[in-house]
């Protein structure tokens, strides 16, 4: 049986309840029919839900917690993202406390015993929607500061009711009927289609192509495009910045977005974005030439392409008084030739190397 009543939580509020009349009359769909119901946005709904939406979604890549849930709590606690908490610091759920040292005090209702009182709380301040998203989940992920997890059961949870259930039991809001406000509020907006999150593979292609990180370039390097399913975190993109990448595979993702696969010297990194590269090399760069050039350095490396990777070494130009050049390319401001010996297509070489 459901509590009719629930303790307030120290370092939590439910800020704006009376926003409740917003919320029409439940509809009791089945989560497939919910999600396929069409929905109609002012234009004030549908710019706060193109705010928040990317950002929840990638929550609960991260940690379990459902978009729909995380939305309806939004819309609940702060109107729409009108509420005077949610205007003057970015706070979506009336987290109180403070964020990184900052903090607003304001007017809150809360229920206790049977009744609304209205009191003076300080509120968490946070620089933007998504601190206030990501502070949200992490409470159900790591439970109160005072200890204890009563929402364990939420990560991962995929059925909008039971997660809504789950809010409610772990004493997470004073409204009675907290619970049915968000189960109501998933329905009417259409939102249980937010907790697609995750991409398919529309395209995969294999490359020959080099890369490096883009100038000012921030995020991540993934086990697999971030969007799909068991995608993990492996490394900062900055720990790669000022090297070559090579580029083996490139995929294109149902969200629009192109990832590439990358490796250096060999050793395997990871998937990166697109948007996070400067392509420097790539088959279509390469002009043909007809061309035959002798030997300056009987040391000279070839390369498989025109990086240096020890991945791609192939041998050295010792041996050779002359060499037949059928192609350049040049890579980083700097001139390669692929030459061949006469027979066979050696690989690449750096132009000083030749004379």
């Amino acid at each position: 049986m459901k509590k009719s009543v629930k303790r307030n939580l120290a370092i939590l509020g439910t800020v704006g309840i009376m926003m409740g009349s917003m919320v029409l009359p439940v509809s009791a769909f089945a989560a497939e029919s919910e999600m396929n119901t069409q929905v109609s946005y002012t234009d004030s709904q549908q710019n706060f839900l193109n705010k928040i939406v990317p950002d929840a979604q990638k929550l609960q890549r991260e940690h379990g917690i459902l978009t729909s849930v995380t939305i309806a709590q939004a819309i609940l606690e702060s109107g729409w993202g009108n509420s005077g908490l949610t205007q003057q610091a970015n706070n979506l759920f009336g987290m109180k406390g403070s964020y990184e040292g900052q903090s607003v005090t304001m007017n809150t209702k809360e229920f206790y015993d049977n009744n609304w009182t209205t009191i003076d709380a300080a509120f968490r301040a946070y620089p933007s929607y998504y601190e206030s998203l990501e502070d949200h989940a992490l409470l159900f992920v790591n439970g109160p500061s005072w200890g204890g997890n009563n929402y364990a059961n939420l990560v991962g949870e995929e059925d909008y009711r039971q997660a809504a259930e789950i809010i409610e039991d772990g004493g997470y809001a004073t409204a009675p009927d907290y619970a049915q406000e968000l189960i109501s509020t998933v329905e009417t907006y259409g939102l249980a289609k937010y907790d697609q999150v995750y991409d398919k593979i529309t395209d995969k292609t294999n490359i020959y192509a080099y890369g490096e990180i883009r100038g000012g370039a921030t995020g991540t390097v993934w086990s697999a495009p971030e969007t799909l399913k068991g995608a993990t975190k492996k490394a900062s993109l900055n720990q790669y910045k000022g090297k070559d990448l090579r580029l083996m595979n490139r995929v294109k993702v149902s969200n629009g977005s192109t990832w590439y696969e990358a490796s250096i010297n060999g050793q395997n990194i990871g998937w990166m974005n697109e948007k996070n590269l400067n392509l420097i090399y790539k088959t279509s760069m390469e002009q043909e030439v007809n061309l035959i050039r002798g030997v300056e350095n009987s040391n000279g490396r070839i390369y498989a392409f025109p990086v240096i990777d020890t991945s791609t070494f192939k041998g050295t130009l010792a041996g050779l008084d002359e060499v037949h050049v059928d192609s350049q390319a040049v890579v980083n401001d700097k001139i390669w030739y692929r030459v061949n010996d006469g027979t066979q297509r050696l690989g690449w070489v750096e132009a000083p190397m030749l004379k």
